[in-house]
C-alpha cells in the first residue's frame, strides 16, 4: 500500500494515524481467527457416558424376564450367571453398570421413566418399554422398596399387584400419562429424602 508523502498533499501525522488504525484493525481480525475452540463442559461426557449406559441396557436380550408368575424372579436384577449351587447372581453387565454410577444412577433412572422406546426384555411375548427396566430398577436397588411403594400386609398373587398405584406402572403400560405421574412421584419422594441404592444381596 503507498502512503502518500506530505509533500503530496496529505499530512504526515494523518498518514502514521491510518496506518496505526490498519495495523490495529489487521492485528484483531488475526487474534479472533486465532481464539480456542469451545470446549464441552465436564457435565457434557458425564451425561452421554450415562445415556450410553441406557442404550446398553435397551438393547441387552434379557428375554422373558417378566410374567405373572409370583414365583418367578420378575427383575432385570436376577438376570446374569449363577454361581453354580447358589442362588447368587453375577448380574448382567448394563444392569451392574448402572448400579455402578452409586447415587448418580437414581436421577438417571428417574429421568427415563418416560423413555417409551422398546428393549428386547419381554413380557408376554412383548417388548417392554426401557421405562419399565428403569422402574424394575428403582425397585430392586434402592431402600425405597417398603411401605411407601408396597402396600401393607398385602398378598401378591401377580406382577405388582402389591405396589402403590403412584410409584408403579405394569410392563405393558403405553399411556404417556401414567409415566409421567409415576416418575413424579418418584421425584417428589427424592426431593423429601434423597433414594439411597443398595446393592441387591443376591449379586456377587
Amino acid at each position: 500500500m503507498l502512503i502518500r508523502s506530505y509533500d503530496e498533499g496529505m499530512p504526515r501525522f494523518q498518514a502514521l494515524s491510518i496506518l496505526m488504525l490498519l495495523t490495529f484493525a489487521f492485528l484483531s481480525t488475526v487474534s479472533l481467527g486465532q481464539q480456542p475452540a469451545s470446549r464441552a463442559t465436564p457435565a457434557q461426557p458425564a451425561a452421554a457416558k450415562q445415556e450410553a449406559l441406557i442404550d446398553a441396557l435397551r438393547t441387552y436380550p434379557f428375554g422373558e424376564v417378566y410374567s405373572e408368575d409370583i414365583s418367578a424372579a420378575n427383575s432385570i436384577t436376577f438376570a446374569g450367571k449363577r454361581s453354580e449351587g447358589t442362588d447368587r447372581v453375577t448380574p448382567a453387565p448394563p444392569v451392574r453398570d448402572i448400579a455402578n454410577l452409586g447415587q448418580a444412577a437414581i436421577l438417571l433412572l428417574i429421568s427415563h421413566l418416560t423413555d417409551q422406546r422398546a428393549t428386547q426384555a419381554l413380557y408376554r411375548q412383548q417388548a417392554v418399554p426401557v421405562a419399565y427396566l428403569a422402574l424394575d430398577l428403582l425397585l430392586h436397588l434402592t431402600d425405597l422398596n417398603d411401605e411407601r411403594v408396597v402396600v401393607p400386609g398385602c398378598e401378591q398373587h401377580g406382577l405388582g399387584d402389591c405396589m402403590q398405584p403412584e410409584f408403579y406402572f405394569s410392563p405393558d403400560a403405553s399411556d404417556p400419562n401414567t409415566f409421567a405421574a409415576v416418575q413424579k412421584a418418584w421425584t417428589e419422594e427424592n426431593k423429601k429424602q434423597p433414594i439411597k441404592l443398595v446393592y441387591p444381596s443376591w449379586w456377587n
